[in-house]
Parts: structure tokens; C-alpha cells; sequence
């Protein structure tokens, strides 16, 4: 049983195109050597070269992160760049070398060769993108904060997955003025007015089985890819604000990795016991804690254990020995990159290619893991667990480690690449929800996934006014919200899609439009940290959030699509009326109450379209949004 009371316990450099290492040209130049052989030992030398260059990165990371000297932070910047940029380059050429080995053992087999297309919307970490050094131990007053200018948006590169045939097109209604959005009566008020509300329900509609608190859950994403460099350290800035994210209605907060680690971000730990960070020391981070509890906030810690970086080198100068509580030795390391000098089992998912992988199949490495999670459960305070880059191991791993700590919140960041066709989202994306569903599955569906299909269909849809896009084929929501809703984590940014990097950015004049969808439909929605702090945008999402909650929206909510088309999206959502296990329940209880959306500049409204054969009044709206309630339960 889940544990119900928390609180009482950039864009990377362009390589070159791969040429064969030097050491290897004798091979290059014989026409008669085996082109298997040739590409073997190719990819040996290839891989020694990234295991340097990643060595070497790690190397300069760690040294700038153990000095407090300036001019010594300063020596060091610029090497430090250009190891990373051998880095980049390296794991590009291993990259091509692979696609040449898969393209050989394809014509070997007889099979067709199939044409390349770059991934899209894939998550591929940056190792760091730290280029100025970390401030003096002086710190001056706070800054206001300023949310970072996003770059504008650049259209992606494809890749396919499957062919494609586009629905047939409907024709864009004209474009009706921003006025229209705000709801017209088609009632008179002297009329009979509402029919009657149907009965309730003779029984009690089960809880939501969900790993997101009480299944009425929105949390806010603490931190942008920046928070790290703040003049003021980040726990305190988060800390000062506690009050007024209570009072904003968010009931947890995603905090960043508050580990020791070789990257500024947080994203390459070292010692999980060290919660000495950019983000602030160990007491900044228990004073933030406790001022999030004290409003009843629960707060979330960013587990990152897909990978370690290790402490100390064997004695062939490979970085596989980790210190302090958790004094690991080469066995922890899994033996998909050997050059890291791994000697555990191999790899249960994706490797991470910057820092050794740990290997999870293990006894005592997943006991270690558990019993520093309690640790921080206990000791810190931490109510729950945010778990990074999880396609990097087994989700039954995941499972065991939520099992055992019983968060008040579980989510995990399962993020793989939508399916395109040429430049262009597919409309099914079937294949990639059924992946995060997967997944949640395979940790016995105690921990819920980032709602990554979702965010895709939703920024192609409200950018092009394709909102045929957010109906699937079976007639629910598109993403995975419309495919396990208590599951769904939904969200429109986050620091690496986002902030400054702008990995795979949500349209920034239509963020109002995507809030509108999120904080009306079902899974638990994610409010970005830069959103919150936009002003116009922060009073369109707390219009929304109040909304939410007034007509209890849940995790599990009832969602009955009225039209999706070019031009024009409206849905009814509300408390669902019939129990549905794992889905999402089209049928919404017109005895409770309930709103009715509406986005894009098409005309509709429920008042119109008599939808339930009540009245409905326009509560919020803005450009190409609206969202009417039920004046039964108004009046």
C-alpha cells in the first residue's frame, strides 16, 4: 500500500563527417581486407578515442568542480570546452561507424537499406552547459528573476517510422476575431432554462489508482536549466516561495538533482550521499524542504541513477571506482560500453554513453539504492521521486525502488522520439503512447511517465491549427493521457525541451492555448517554472488551476470530445460515470459538475450546441481558448 502521508516521515557543434583513424589506414587502403574486419577494428579504435575524450571531459569537470579559486575556474574553461567538443565529435563518428555495421549486416542478410533521417525530439542529454564560472562565495543580493528569451522556434529534421497517410483535409473555417472567443448565449433568460440533471450515481465511484498523490495532484517544475547559476543559491530562491506556491494551488514541487556531481546541472552525480550542489548546500536544501511541508507542498527530488560518474581511476586510468558510502568497484558497471572497464551484466536498456551505466541486475547495488532512497525519504524529507533518463534501465528496477519507499509521488521521464514522416508529425502516434504505457507497466504500474506523446501532438496542433490531431482513432485523447490517464504526467516544457536549450520547444505565443488543454483534461499536470513566473501567462494558468479544482477535475477525469477538426477543438470533461481500470471514460457525470473547452478560432460554443441540455457560462478565455462551467452548480 502507498504511503498517504508524505510529510510525516544550446545546441551541440556540427561534426565532421567520420573519416577512418589514422591507425587503420593500412586497412582502408588494401581492397582485398575483410570490410567486417576493417570495420571492427575501426570501431575499436573509435571507441578508445570517445572512452579518452570522455575521460578527459570528466577529468576537467571534476577539477573545476573541487576548487573555489577563480583564476584556476577561469584556466580551465576553455580546455574544458574544447573537451567537450572532442567529446560530441567522438560519440558522432562511433555513431556513423554503427549505422555503417547495421547498413553491412543488412546486405549481408539480403534486406533492404533503409534511408537515414536524424531523431527528433529525443532526449540526448548535453554533458554541460556551463560556460562562465560558478560566482564568488560572496554572494550579492537576489536578482529579480528574469525568464530566459527562448530562441525562435526552428522546424525540426525527421525520422520515419512508418508511412503515413494524412487524413483527408478539412477545410479552415474563416478566422473569427479574438472576441468570439468569449461565449454568446443561445438561451434566453426568461426560457424554461436547464433540463434536469440526470441522477447520481447509486454507488461510490473508486479513488484513482494513481502514483501522483491523491489523483487531484498538479505540480509545478521547480527549476529551469539555469537555476544552478543563480546569484542566489536555487534551494533558497524555491524556499522564499513556498507560501506562494501553496497558495497558488500546487500540491508538489519537482526540485532538481540535489546530488554531488561533476556537471553543474546535477546530471552526472558522484557521491548520492554529498547534497552539497550548485543549487545550495545540504542546509539549503533541508530549509527548502521544510518550508514546502509547512505548506503542505510535497517536495519531489530528481533521482538520477541511470549512471555515476565514478571518484577514481584503476589501474588502467579508467574512471570505475566510486567512494564514499557507496564505495562501488568496476562490478557495479554494466559491460555495454567497455571501455568504462565495467565487469557486471549488460545493460537492461538505452546506455548512456558520458558516465559509467549501473548495472541494476545486482543484489547490493539495488539494496544501496534503496536504502540511500530511504535515507532521503527519512532523513532529508524528500515525499517523492522524479526518476531521470529511465529508458536506461529495466522499469521492473524502478517498480522495486518505488515499492520499497512508497513516495507520495512517482513519475518517471520516459522520453523517446514521436513518430515523423519527412518534416512532418504523424497523425497516429499509437506506437510511441504504447511505449510510456509499456514502460509504466513494466514497473507494476507504481510510477507514472512524463506524457511526452501528448506534448507532441499538442504543440503540432495549436501551432498549425491541426486540432484533428488531438482526437485518436478511438475516439479519446491522442496522447497518453487519453491511454492511462492516472499514469499521464502531462506537461508543455521542461528545462531540457525548454529554457535555454530549446531542445524540442512548445510554441511560445500559443503556451496560453497548451495551458488551456493540460489543466483541463485528465493525467496530473506539470506547470513549467517559467511559465508560472510569466505574468500574463501566470494569471491565465491560475485562472485554469482554480478552475481545475473548483470543478474536481482529477487524474482520472471523463472526457467527451464534441469536435476536432481544422480550425476548432471543444471537449465536455468532467467526473467520469463509469469506472474504467486502464483508459480513459468518455461518459462524464452531468450530475456533478463539469466545464466545457473549446480551442482554435473555429465557432463553437456548448451554449450553441446544447451540450447535457444545459446552460454554460464562459468562466475563462484568451486568444484561442475558452472554458465555460455548468451554471447548474453556479446559480
Amino acid at each position: 500500500p502507498r504511503n498517504e502521508s508524505w510529510g510525516a516521515g544550446g545546441r551541440e557543434p556540427t561534426a565532421p563527417a567520420w573519416e577512418p583513424p589514422a591507425a587503420e589506414a593500412s586497412y582502408a587502403s588494401d581492397a582485398s581486407a575483410d570490410p567486417a574486419a576493417v570495420l571492427s577494428a575501426q570501431l575499436r579504435v573509435a571507441a578508445a578515442e570517445m572512452a579518452t575524450a570522455a575521460a578527459e571531459f570528466v577529468e576537467l569537470e571534476r577539477a573545476r568542480a573541487e576548487t573555489t579559486d577563480a583564476s584556476a575556474i577561469e584556466a580551465l574553461q576553455q580546455p574544458r570546452l574544447e573537451a567537450q567538443e572532442t567529446l560530441a565529435r567522438a560519440m558522432t563518428n562511433m555513431q556513423s561507424m554503427l549505422k555503417q555495421r547495421d547498413a553491412m549486416r543488412a546486405r549481408m542478410m539480403g534486406l533492404p537499406e533503409e534511408e537515414e533521417y536524424p531523431l527528433i525530439g529525443a532526449y540526448v542529454p548535453p554533458i554541460s552547459a556551463r560556460v562562465e564560472a560558478p560566482p564568488s562565495p560572496e554572494w550579492p543580493e537576489a536578482r529579480p528573476y528574469e525568464p530566459p528569451t527562448p530562441r525562435p522556434y526552428e522546424p525540426p529534421t525527421p525520422r520515419p517510422y512508418e508511412s503515413w497517410t494524412p487524413p483527408e483535409p478539412i477545410p479552415a473555417p474563416e478566422f473569427i476575431p479574438a472576441s468570439s472567443t468569449f461565449d454568446l448565449p443561445s438561451f434566453d433568460e426568461g426560457d424554461e432554462g436547464f433540463d434536469p440533471a440526470p441522477p447520481p450515481l447509486d454507488f461510490e465511484m473508486p479513488p484513482p489508482d494513481t502514483p501522483m498523490g491523491d489523483g487531484k495532484c498538479i505540480m509545478l517544475q521547480g527549476f529551469n536549466w539555469e537555476s544552478c547559476n543563480s546569484h542566489k543559491k536555487w534551494f533558497n530562491v524555491v524556499a522564499d516561495e513556498a507560501r506562494e506556491i501553496a497558495d497558488a494551488g500546487f500540491t508538489a514541487v519537482w526540485l532538481p538533482p540535489p546530488t554531488d556531481s561533476v556537471s553543474d546541472q546535477g546530471y552526472l552525480p558522484r557521491d548520492l550521499y554529498n547534497l552539497n550542489s550548485f543549487y545550495g548546500n545540504v542546509d539549503d536544501l533541508k530549509r527548502c524542504i521544510s518550508a514546502m511541508k509547512q505548506h503542505g507542498v510535497c517536495p519531489v527530488a530528481d533521482i538520477v541513477i541511470n549512471h555515476r560518474c565514478a571518484e577514481a581511476q584503476d589501474e588502467s586510468g579508467r574512471w570505475n571506482l566510486f567512494t564514499g558510502r557507496m564505495a562501488w568497484d568496476q562490478q557495479a558497471i554494466t559491460t555495454d560500453n567497455p571501455e568504462f572497464g565495467g565487469r557486471g551484466n549488460a545493460g537492461t536498456g538505452e546506455d548512456y554513453g558520458p558516465a559509467p551505466n549501473i548495472d541494476h541486475t545486482k543484489d547490493w547495488v539495488r539494496n544501496d539504492l534503496k536504502d540511500w532512497l530511504r535515507w532521503m525519504r527519512d532523513d532529508v524529507g524528500f515525499g517523492g521521486w522524479r526518476f531521470d533518463f529511465v529508458k536506461g534501465y529495466g522499469g521492473q528496477f524502478t517498480g522495486e525502488y518505488v515499492g520499497d519507499t512508497s513516495p507520495y509521488v512517482s513519475v518517471g521521464e520516459h522520453w523517446v522520439s514521436c513518430n515523423y514522416n519527412g518534416g512532418a508529425l504523424e497523425y497516429n502516434q499509437d506506437s510511441h503512447r504504447q511505449s510510456t504505457y509499456d514502460w509504466c507497466a513494466s514497473t507494476g504500474g507504481n510510477t507514472a511517465a512524463f506524457d511526452f506523446t501528448t506534448k507532441g501532438i499538442l504543440q503540432e496542433a495549436v501551432r498549425n491549427r491541426e486540432y484533428w490531431r488531438l482526437q485518436g482513432s478511438d475516439g479519446h485523447p491522442s496522447g497518453f493521457c487519453g491511454k492511462w490517464p492516472t499514469h499521464a504526467v502531462t506537461f508543455l516544457e521542461n528545462h531540457d525541451t525548454g529554457s535555454t536549450l530549446q531542445h524540442w520547444p512548445f510554441p511560445t505565443e500559443r503556451l496560453a492555448e497548451g495551458y488551456a488543454y493540460i489543466l483541463t483534461h485528465p493525467g496530473t499536470p506539470t506547470v513549467f517554472y517559467d511559465h508560472w513566473k510569466d505574468g500574463g501567462l501566470r494569471q491565465d494558468i491560475q485562472e485554469l488551476m482554480d478552475l481545475r479544482r473548483r470543478n474536481d477535475i482529477g487524474c482520472d477525469a471523463a472526457v467527451h470530445i464534441e469536435k476536432a477538426e481544422d480550425g476548432c477543438y471543444a471537449a465536455r470533461i468532467g467526473q467520469p460515470r463509469e469506472h474504467v481500470e486502464r483508459g480513459c471514460c468518455g461518459v462524464v457525470d452531468g450530475s456533478k459538475p463539469s466545464i466545457c473547452m473549446k480551442l482554435g478560432p473555429g465557432d463553437w460554443s456548448p451554449n450553441q450546441s446544447k451540450v447535457g441540455g444545459t446552460k454554460w457560462r464562459c468562466k475563462a478565455s484568451g486568444d484561442g481558448w475558452a472554458v465555460w462551467e455548468d451554471r447548474r452548480f453556479l446559480d
